[in-house]
């Protein structure tokens, strides 16, 4: 299964390095995933990796709990004592936070584990380390998620303390105004990074006006003004049961599984009151946006219209990604613009599968004096795969590829119960594990093709550069 990014992660602290770290991703993946010495392909981690020929026949089942009717997917794997519960609520992200309350679903992911109602921030620390339990907490662009792995001897603590959590959450003030202040600091860093700057403006131009080009972190402004009666009310209205998901890996049975269900989401709202979020309305018209900085290299980002995870189009479209920049080092941007030409520290794109606004997204990082024939490159390449498309040797590669490192996911309980969340939210069924590999198989080369034109337009991909820029770049 393909995913635009992670769902969860899976540190005790994970929400601090989500705040300072979350607008850094376009960073990290053009200085660091393309730029380092490493020579090995994707290809090569498949072929060496013990998990290549291993499969998972495991039946996912679709479980409801007795009293509360919660809904879940279980994979029972008892090969480790160990437990996995991956959980979301819907349509809860900081897109919906309310005017002049932008970053409280942010401030909420980081408060929720200091402290319940029976437990001081240290002695809920306290509580869960002394038993290698970790709970974590993050909001994304659509999405308020979280997680718990615990061992099977723990579990039932596990269970109680996340209820507590969700529940009965504590809002101490000396809580609160520890983590604004980190908050508030993560987004003052924000601007000491022009990988930073510059996805905070691609939102800008994309999404001008829409909940979508917020920044991601929230407004100062607006973080310092939130009270405790307005974090409960966070609570109330976005972490109820009406739009809970939830997937559980591991060393638990059907009948413990639903119990736990009923234990740890019994003192939540049953509903909420949601904001709705628009559909934006972009413009792909194929504009260029210069932000002269002197920064050590000029990074650009690009974006056209992508499509959402059900569509016909999805796995076509997965898969000519996959071609054009998708595969690292084999893809045919990095082969023609960092491998035969030296121009770029890193050229890539992926799909972005936002509820509201999918997009294919592009991207590369350069000298200033590489930048204008890097450039060119560029827009050359995207347009002659628009107008050729792939071959049949580069589809079956792909293909090939696509299906053998899938395997590559089940590595460990938490990966797969973020996959059952994501099953669930995507609406795929509780089959999909089954016919996912089918899927990409039955895609055909004309259907590539045909999302080869349909999507990959020049003309229409906006671009965002930051940078030191010269006359020809600019003309």
């Amino acid at each position: 299964m393909m995913s635009h990014r992670p769902l969860y992660m899976k540190s005790r602290y994970r929400y601090l390095k989500w705040f300072l770290w979350l607008v850094f991703v376009i960073g990290v993946v053009i200085c660091g995933s393309y730029g380092f010495s490493w020579r090995r392909t994707p290809q090569d981690l498949v072929t060496h990796s013990i998990l290549k020929d291993k499969t998972f026949e495991a039946k996912v089942q679709e479980i409801v709990s007795p009293q509360l009717k919660i809904k879940a997917y279980l994979i029972e794997d008892k090969t480790n004592p160990i437990i996995s519960v991956s959980f979301l609520f819907k349509n809860a992200g900081y897109a919906t936070d309310n005017e002049g309350e932008q970053g409280i679903a942010n401030l909420v992911a980081s408060l929720l584990t200091e402290g319940t109602a029976e437990l001081t921030a240290q002695q809920l620390k306290e509580e869960l380390e002394s038993r290698a339990i970790a709970v974590s907490f993050a909001a994304d662009r659509d999405d308020f998620s979280g997680s718990l792995l615990t061992t099977r001897d723990n579990m039932f603590k596990a269970f109680a303390l996340l209820r507590d959590m969700l529940g009965h959450p504590r809002f101490e003030t000396d809580d609160i105004m520890r983590a604004k202040a980190v908050l508030t600091e993560a987004i003052r860093r924000q601007n000491e990074h022009p990988q930073n700057r510059l996805s905070l403006r691609m939102n800008e131009v994309l999404f001008a006006g829409h909940p979508y080009g917020r920044n991601p972190l929230g407004k100062t402004k607006d973080i310092n003004r939130i009270s405790e009666t307005q974090l409960r009310q966070f609570v109330a209205d976005n972490l109820n049961r009406q739009n809970l998901i939830v997937g559980i890996a591991g060393d638990i049975n059907k009948n413990e599984a639903e119990r736990m269900l009923d234990n740890v989401f019994a003192d939540i709202t049953s509903s909420g009151r949601i904001n709705f979020v628009r559909t934006p309305e972009i413009k792909f018209d194929g504009r260029k946006v210069l932000m002269s900085e002197p920064t050590g290299q000029n990074i650009s980002l690009k974006a056209v219209a992508g499509v959402g995870r059900n569509d016909a189009d999805f796995y076509p479209l997965f898969i000519a990604n996959q071609i054009l920049g998708g595969s690292g080092l084999t893809s045919r941007l990095s082969q023609e613009i960092r491998e035969k030409r030296g121009l770029t520290y890193g050229v890539y794109s992926y799909l972005d599968l936002s509820d509201k606004a999918p997009l294919l997204m592009a991207g590369f990082a350069t000298t200033a004096e590489n930048y204008a024939e890097a450039e060119k490159l560029f827009a050359k390449e995207w347009n002659a795969f628009s107008k050729n498309g792939v071959s049949a040797e580069e589809l079956a590669k792909a293909k090939n590829y696509l299906i053998a490192s899938y395997n590559l996911r089940f590595s460990s309980i938490s990966g797969i119960a973020d996959i059952l969340a994501a099953m669930q939210k995507y609406n795929l069924g509780a089959d999909f594990l089954k016919k996912r590999n089918e899927y990409v198989k039955e895609v055909t080369l004309e259907q590539v093709n045909n999302v080869a034109k349909k999507y990959f337009d020049v003309n229409r991909l906006v671009s965002v550069s930051i940078g030191r820029f010269n006359e020809e770049t600019r003309e």
